[in-house]
């Protein structure tokens, strides 16, 4: 398939993120850009193979590689194969910088995307609606954009068939345990010892997997099911706090305020059906 489009920009600019343009081609073209490109770039490969120039060396480009270029860095990238299927998309916005980086595309690099799927799905969403001339198509694909960005990140880290997926399964049981005994008083040393790890190496894997540390993780764990309890509304404020784990009913209290914004009685205030 080769099918590709470059909108007429209109207000979507003024969005944190928007499209430049998008596309497929089916066999894809030798570009040399010894300035770079002015947008971001995400260009992956559905089917043959090719390789990437950029200056930290060469890397192979095979099905289910991405090839992620951002604005302005001199690069090349040619088919080694008479078939190389690429679909690309181009984008900008002056949150897309800050965007990137926090998923963990902060320089030209290629990522493999274990399931291109969901890529593929919202790929295909965008291309269509840069095809229309419907007046907000541009702003429509620039939270498809968005998305498409979530997506790539979740199939080339938690959910990749490589050494991240190893570790997280590595980290299953401690996050088993902590999501069963979350009430209790846990220790770090307790947590290690499930998978026979040092605190300080259980510590750098929740960071490297989750990227928090593993009393972040069971402090989320507790905020989540104290939320579950203030629905319910049958327990007062300092009986849940016990229930989650927290002895001290204002450590509590700024724990939630720290992750919700709300105190507890503010939450349930908010939540609390009419009548009640």
């Amino acid at each position: 398939m080769t099918d590709f489009y470059y909108p007429v920009l209109g207000d979507e600019v003024s969005l944190p993120l928007f499209v430049l343009g998008a596309g497929a081609r089916d066999r894809e073209w030798h570009f040399i850009r010894e300035d770079g490109y002015p947008g971001y770039q995400i260009i992956y490969c559905t089917r043959g193979s090719g390789v990437l120039k950029i200056a930290d060396g060469e890397f192979p480009v095979k099905a289910g590689d991405a090839m992620y270029l951002p604005p302005n860095v001199p690069h090349e990238y040619y088919p080694v194969e008479d078939i190389w299927e690429t679909h690309w998309i181009a984008f900008s916005g002056r949150d897309a910088q800050y965007t990137l980086e926090h998923i963990k595309l902060e320089k030209a690099k290629v990522v493999h995307i274990s399931d291109l799927s969901g890529v593929e799905a919202i790929f295909k969403k965008i291309l269509y609606l840069l095809k229309t001339n419907y007046y907000y198509a541009g702003h429509e694909c620039s939270m498809h954009l968005y998305q498409f960005l979530i997506e790539l990140h979740r199939v080339t880290n938690m959910q990749n068939g490589g050494q991240d997926s190893t570790k997280l399964n590595q980290l299953k049981p401690v996050i088993n345990y902590i999501d069963t005994n979350f009430y209790k008083e846990l220790t770090l040393v307790e947590l290690a010892d499930l998978i026979d790890l040092s605190p300080q190496y259980l510590c750098r894997l929740f960071k490297e997997c989750l990227n928090l540390r593993p009393f972040e993780y069971l402090a989320r764990k507790r905020i989540q099911q104290a939320k579950i309890f203030l629905l319910e509304d049958k327990l007062n404020i300092n009986e849940i706090a016990t229930k989650v784990g927290y002895n001290d009913c204002s450590y509590f209290c700024a724990v939630f305020k720290k992750h919700e914004m709300l105190s507890p009685a503010e939450f349930r205030s908010l939540h609390k059906k009419a009548g009640k």
